[in-house]
C-alpha cells in the first residue's frame, strides 16, 4: 500500500511585480506566511519583496497564472 503524500503548505500574496499594471501580482509562496522573510522565491522562479497588502490590493492585484498553472500540475488538477 502506497504511503499518503504529505501535504505541501502554500500561500497566495500581492507583490509588487513591474508585469502589472496595477503594480502588483497575486503570486503564490511555498510555506505559510508566518514563515517568511522579507523576500522570498515564488513558485514561477521569481523573487520578490513581501510587504503587507491592503484591502484594495486583494482586490485589484491579478493572479499570476504561472504560479497557478505549476500549482495545479502539482496537484493534479483538474480532476
Amino acid at each position: 500500500m502506497s504511503q499518503p503524500q504529505p501535504q505541501q503548505r502554500y500561500f497566495w500574496l500581492p507583490v509588487p511585480d513591474e508585469s502589472s499594471t496595477y503594480g502588483l501580482v497575486r503570486h503564490a509562496f511555498a510555506g505559510t506566511r508566518l514563515d517568511t522573510g522579507t523576500a522570498d522565491e515564488a513558485f514561477c522562479g521569481n523573487t520578490f519583496a513581501l510587504a503587507n497588502p491592503s484591502e484594495m490590493d486583494w482586490i485589484h492585484a491579478k493572479t499570476c497564472q504561472d504560479c497557478n498553472t505549476l500549482l495545479k500540475a502539482m496537484k493534479g488538477w483538474p480532476r
